[in-house]
């Protein structure tokens, strides 16, 4: 199945040894549900037992095989999709920087698995069917793809009593990309990051200049105003999408921060927007 150059392939080997090779043209994904197998990628050979994660990126040729009752699923992706796909903010150097390594992942988290069983299923539905619009879904699934693999892959925030105040700050960073619109508390982020409140607040004060309170204001008006400007959401539409859950209290936080409110807002900029090929900084604007 193929669009856009993507593959999808349920692996299902059935009676015999089955193999699958690519030559390096394209990122592959593979997970292991059940079986055993052999990675094998110039000097890497590593032997392999379900539940297991595998990303190879483009420029190495891979070949695997998998003995019989092996199951799974496979996704050959081209460096094409994978740069419009990785995600923007804070978290894309992140998540390029995972995925540009070989990743071997023994026992991944239920949940982080059926995660990805979930968007595999997504992403071999849209190449299957092809309905209007696949390229954008597709886009969006692979997107989400990457955000779950270097979940999954990337190290955890070490506990110690002592972090580093650069490894506490881009862990909060990397939190409120992820979390904006749950609307955590700054404690909540000290407490899932394992240091202080006060702690969390010098590191982040120190790396950008800012209290956490007000990069999570900042974050939310940047998103509101880029949301006012290149989407045809109703004002209520995008408070709800960014975590409020009262639409007036979305256009009090608005016109707190900007003296003006949301509508007033989007009908002075969209056509600026709009009129420079999006490339524009909404963190720039008023």
């Amino acid at each position: 199945m193929k669009h856009d150059a993507i593959q999808a392939e349920h692996i299902k080997s059935a009676l015999t040894t089955t193999e699958f090779a690519t030559e390096g043209g394209r990122s592959v994904f593979v997970a292991l549900l059940s079986g055993r197998g052999v990675f094998r990628s110039d000097e890497i050979e590593r032997d392999l037992a379900g539940p297991c994660l595998i990303w190879a990126p483009s420029g190495w040729p891979a070949r695997l095989s998998l003995d019989a009752g092996t199951r799974g699923f496979l996704l050959r992706m081209p460096e094409s999709a994978l740069g419009r796909a990785l995600p923007l903010g804070v978290i894309s150097a992140h998540v390029r920087q995972v995925v540009g390594k070989r990743i071997f992942l023994s026992d991944p988290p239920a949940a982080h698995l059926s995660t990805l069983q979930m968007l595999y299923g997504n992403i071999e539905r849209e190449l299957r069917e092809l309905k209007p619009g696949a390229d954008t879904v597709l886009h969006h699934y692979v997107s989400l793809l990457l955000i779950e693999i270097w979940r999954a892959a990337a190290p955890p925030v070490q506990s110690s009593d002592h972090p580093q105040p650069h490894r506490i700050s881009d862990s909060f960073l990397n939190l409120v990309e992820l979390h904006l619109q749950n609307h955590w508390t700054v404690a909540e982020y000290a407490k899932r990051i394992g240091v202080s409140r006060d702690r969390l607040n010098v590191a982040v004060r120190r790396s950008l200049g800012v209290s956490p309170h007000l990069h999570l204001q900042r974050r939310l008006i940047e998103e509101a105003k880029a949301l006012l400007v290149s989407s045809n959401l109703q004002v209520a539409e995008i408070g709800y999408k960014l975590g409020f859950s009262d639409a007036a209290y979305f256009n009090r936080f608005f016109q707190r921060h900007l003296d003006m409110p949301p509508g007033r807002f989007r009908n002075a900029y969209t056509p600026l927007y709009r009129g420079t090929d999006h490339v524009i900084s909404f963190a720039d604007w008023p």
